[in-house]
């Protein structure tokens, strides 16, 4: 195939995206600034830069220097959509889909993106925006438990805190809510919808210029670490939900405008059955956007073909497979290896690019063994 990617992060999400390109023939290079065991895999060559600010500017233009061709640019983390979005018109020579920055603004501000929702006919759960410590009041107008989390994503909430607390009432949260603010600099409260982590759905979509959603696979979270407030660590197909909410991530990605890589995040009530709007990801592949690959819509090789202005790769969605993050499950996270119809693959090891899995079990042994020589 003619043409050529970026991929800018190669950590475990980024690792689905080479995969997955790799999977379609597409010649892939990707910038990372860790340089972990991920970088070991054999789909895509690899190097050392920043990912994000200045660095990520001053790297894509080394990068684009080498080439005689625009390549289609892959993002999977929020600071290097952020850093592209303020300065895209700086960054040239390369493919991007992207809608303006007003809109990427929105999608990643949990307070900003709401009325979006409102606007598409989405249920959303009651939320109130803090900014001071005299916002815990507005806790009030919520009906318990209530969930708080920052706005944005901020490194130096992410340094001491929780991606998200439950609190059983607001007198519980009230103590809290200042060192969060502290770090956050604003945080949503949202009255909690009920279920556990199974309630919790996706659906990841690519979408045009025109705001058209080119492809999408829905699925849910078979756990989460940590439990009701952390990050996806198994997930599973959900064909059953998919129609529903495909018209819902539909809606909401026109009414904003959209263009690119996005998904939306929901959640079941566990009595009514009602499925409520949690959260977009935006311009970004999401950490477990390699379940749609696995189970035939293989997304990246979409947005590739769209920004190449080639002919769409057909989808040929299957429902044979789940996805498991080892990670999560090494740090404690109850993740099932098989359900009705369907068997989790390793996010790590593939028979085919055992690089990332072996470099990893190196890496293991070494900390290992360096504890053991320090005791002595």
């Amino acid at each position: 195939m003619s043409g050529s990617a970026l991929v800018v992060g190669l950590g475990l999400n980024g690792l689905g995206v080479v995969r997955s390109l790799a999977q379609a023939g597409i010649r892939t290079h990707a910038l990372d600034d860790a340089m972990g065991a991920y970088t070991a895999t054999r789909c895509c060559s690899v190097s050392k830069a920043a990912v994000s600010g200045e660095g990520l500017l001053e790297a894509l233009a080394a990068y684009r220097a080498r080439l005689d061709h625009d390549p289609v640019l892959f993002l999977t983390r929020e600071d290097g959509v952020a850093t592209v979005a303020a300065y895209r018109d700086a960054i040239s020579g390369y493919r991007i889909a992207m809608p303006g920055r007003a809109v990427v603004e929105a999608m990643v501000n949990k307070d900003r993106f709401m009325p979006i929702a409102e606007r598409a006919g989405l249920a959303v759960p009651k939320t109130v925006t803090l900014r001071a410590a005299e916002d815990v009041a507005l806790l009030g107008r919520l009906t318990p438990p209530l969930i708080v989390k920052p706005s944005e994503h901020v490194a130096a909430y992410q340094a001491r805190f929780r991606k998200a607390y439950v609190f059983e009432s607001a007198d519980e949260a009230a103590p809290t809510i200042p060192d969060m603010l502290a770090a956050a600099g604003e945080l949503v409260a949202q009255e909690y919808v009920p279920g556990d982590d199974g309630s919790v759905f996706f659906c990841l979509a690519y979408f045009s210029a025109e705001s058209d959603m080119l492809a999408a696979y829905t699925g849910y979270k078979t756990a989460s670490w940590p439990p009701r407030v952390g990050g996806t660590a198994g997930c599973a197909p959900a064909p059953e939900a998919h129609a529903r909410l495909a018209a819902d991530t539909q809606a909401f990605f026109a009414a904003a405008h959209f263009q690119g890589m996005g998904s939306l995040e929901f959640k079941r009530h566990a009595r009514t059955g009602e499925f409520y709007m949690i959260e977009p990801t935006a311009c970004r592949t999401d950490y477990q956007s390699e379940l749609a690959t696995l189970n035939g819509v293989n997304l990246p090789a979409v947005q590739f073909a769209d920004q190449m202005r080639l002919p769409l790769p057909t989808a040929a969605p299957t429902h044979r497979y789940g996805w498991r993050d080892p990670g999560a499950v090494a740090s404690g996270a109850k993740v099932p290896k098989a359900g009705k119809g369907w068997q989790a693959i390793d996010a790590v090891w593939r028979r085919g690019d055992p690089g990332p899995w072996l470099a990893q079990g190196r890496s293991r042994i070494t900390r290992k063994l360096s504890r053991l020589t320090g005791r002595r």
